[in-house]
């Protein structure tokens, strides 16, 4: 039988997962700067994607610009997009809906921002604090309503700080993608968080490595079932300790430049605990220095002007 994957949001994330797949994954030009644009979009390539496949077929929802200083007008544009395209999918014949999976990235910093008592797990209510943690939450809820009303199945992965060579460092995130380029171009890192603040940093192959395993499991779940799973390394590093771990492996401190920006929305202590599937956090194998090793040297190839 013929199975697909379509990974909607080639970003770092994205990108990844497509790399990862065992056959190339669907795609079709999405046009996100129109929102009535990019929804008929999506329509069309979801009629596209299912026509001839009689198997299993799987849906990575990877899009999104959002961040925690986003503005709520955007933030409600970028979650208004996604519940019309399940709304789409839900339209998809009964034999075609029970044969799907949609997986959505979503954010432990948007969900436990105003929580308290870490670390946090799947059992934590989830306090967003921004427009940003809103959204998220309501995207999460949009596709736990879709999956009981139509029979397919879903997985959520609230992930925590992501990194890896490639980041997009034009969204406002990506602190260790950030710290390393100021040691590539020499400009200063801007902190505008104590540098006590406490993280957890996942890199983005074992992150996907999380994600597709989890998307295969989850095909044995009741129809209908949602899993929402906390991705992350469950080991937090404070801002302070990355930006040491980087003067050590390069041998010079980093440039910095504190009490720059806005903070709002940030919380002082994310430090999490997955109770959910917790075999799966085996996939979690690279270490804080190897990812900044591979980071530098991606971002040194980059600026290395050719001869």
């Amino acid at each position: 039988m013929q199975t697909a994957d379509w990974v909607i949001g080639r970003g770092l994330l994205g990108s990844v997962i497509s790399a990862q797949l065992d056959s190339p994954a669907f795609a079709v030009a999405v046009n996100w700067t129109d929102r009535s644009a990019s929804v008929q979009g999506l329509r069309d390539g979801l009629t596209t994607f299912v026509t001839g496949v009689d198997g299993e077929w799987s849906i990575y929802w990877c899009a999104g610009r959002g961040v925690t200083s986003t503005p709520r007008d955007d933030m409600l544009a970028e979650g208004a997009v996604f519940r019309e395209f399940l709304a789409a999918v839900s339209e998809l014949p009964e034999s075609v809906r029970a044969r799907g999976r949609i997986f959505l990235a979503s954010s432990v910093g948007g969900a436990y921002a105003g929580s308290s008592s870490p670390p946090f797990t799947e059992a934590t209510p989830a306090v967003p604090i921004t427009a940003y943690g809103e959204t998220k939450i309501g995207m999460e809820q949009a596709l736990r309503d879709t999956a009981t009303a139509s029979g397919l199945r879903g997985f959520i992965a609230r992930i925590t700080n992501l990194y890896g060579p490639g980041q997009d460092l034009g969204k406002g995130q990506g602190l260790i993608s950030v710290i390393v380029e100021s040691y590539v171009t020499g400009r200063p890192v801007s902190i505008y968080v104590p540098l006590d603040t406490l993280r957890d940093y996942i890199y983005v192959d074992d992150c996907a490595r999380v994600i597709l395993a989890a998307m295969s499991r989850v095909g044995s779940e009741p129809a209908g079932s949602v899993v929402t799973k906390i991705v992350g390394a469950m080991d937090a590093l404070s801002i302070g300790a990355i930006m040491g771990e980087m003067s050590r492996l390069r041998r010079k401190p980093v440039p910095i430049v504190i009490g720059q920006g806005d903070a709002t929305g940030q919380a002082a202590d994310l430090r999490v605990r997955s109770i959910v599937w917790p075999e799966l956090d085996a996939f979690v194998s690279t270490t804080v220095p190897e990812g900044l090793g591979n980071i530098y040297r991606a971002q040194l190839s980059q600026h290395i002007l050719p001869s």
